[in-house]
């Protein structure tokens, strides 16, 4: 399963590379005058994504095994986390470590490139798995915020974010100058870069807080930061999609002039993204703030835990995938 990356995978990885020595330059400038407490909190983010692109890099060079291997070991330490914030009862153990079983047999089904059984498994062995597990241990009290808790957790941590490697067996990701792993770059650096630019724009035009979306559940989303995010990577798809994917470069379900269909194919695909992406993020906030905590761990550094990097995704990925399938097939 292990095949040689494409030689165009190598200039993208450096053209990235050199995109976050740029941007690392230029947080060090901004950082120059701050407070101390904002500056390291800052650094401590920078080192992490450094850190995230050299593992997210060695996933693409590895091809699907990589790619299943990184995002698998994200799932499972968000079902960790996520497990934790459910406070859990002495009854839930059981299921909880059942719950590690079932997201690594749905990458395996990914890896083994059983998109069939991929898309029933994990919805229904969940549903089935962890509710006789539960109901087993014969506990009634708290029941149904452990049995909702765990099942919501799977879907979007497990299911949700394994979309983003079961995109690697569709027909359609097979094309492209990278082949499979560009669709995924695609989707994840458009899946970032509205997180990043929302929360930039955000800080920059919507500090006052007046135009909140959401000011209970998240209230640093505003509508500036939501509008400037989507704009930017409205902008951006068309012009990575050529580098990545051949998205675009066929006939589609519009009836649209080709030279078009360049353009309007990415732009609606990153349209869906940045709003995929929001509801993903205040879903687990939402989750944090009910379960009173501010990051779902402190495993990254700057940046929180892993839930806090991979909720996007979760909703992104499965909208990304299913709009693909529309789009070609």
């Amino acid at each position: 399963m292990i095949t040689t990356p494409a030689s165009a995978l190598y200039w993208v990885l450096a053209a990235l590379f050199a995109s976050l020595v740029v941007g690392s330059i230029a947080r060090f400038i901004a950082l120059r005058n701050a407070e101390q407490a904002l500056r390291s909190k800052r650094l401590a983010s920078l080192r992490t994504w450094w850190l995230l692109a050299i593992a997210v890099s060695a996933s693409l060079l590895a091809g699907r095994p990589g790619i299943c291997l990184l995002l698998a070991t994200a799932s499972c330490i968000g079902w960790f986390e996520i497990t934790r914030m459910l406070s859990p009862r002495p009854a839930d153990s059981v299921a909880i470590n059942a719950g590690y079983a079932l997201i690594v047999i749905n990458y395996l089904l990914i890896l083994l490139g059983s998109l069939e059984f991929f898309v029933v498994f994990l919805p229904l062995a969940s549903l089935l798995v962890l509710a006789v597990l539960l109901l087993i241990q014969d506990e009634s009290q708290g029941y149904i915020r452990s049995a909702g808790g765990m099942l919501w957790g799977i879907m979007f941590l497990g299911y949700g974010v394994s979309h983003a490697a079961a995109l690697l067996l569709l027909p359609s990701s097979a094309q492209g100058p990278l082949g499979a792993v560009g669709w995924f770059l695609f989707l994840v650096i458009l899946t970032e870069a509205d997180d990043i630019f929302q929360a930039i724009i955000g800080r920059m035009f919507g500090s006052h807080k007046k135009h909140a979306i959401a000011p209970i559940i998240s209230p640093n989303k505003t509508w500036e930061g939501f509008f400037g995010g989507m704009i930017v990577i409205v902008i951006l798809a068309p012009l990575i999609a050529p580098w990545l994917t051949n998205l675009g470069q066929q006939a589609g379900p519009l009836s649209i002039a080709q030279p078009l269909q360049a353009w309007v194919a990415p732009m609606l695909a990153a349209i869906l993204i940045s709003l995929a992406g929001f509801f993903g993020d205040i879903n687990m906030s939402a989750i944090k703030r009910d379960a009173g905590i501010k990051d779902s761990s402190k495993l990254l550094p700057g940046m929180g835990g892993v839930i806090d990097r991979i909720d996007s995704l979760s909703m992104t990925a499965p909208v990304f995938v299913y709009f693909l399938i529309w789009w070609f097939e």
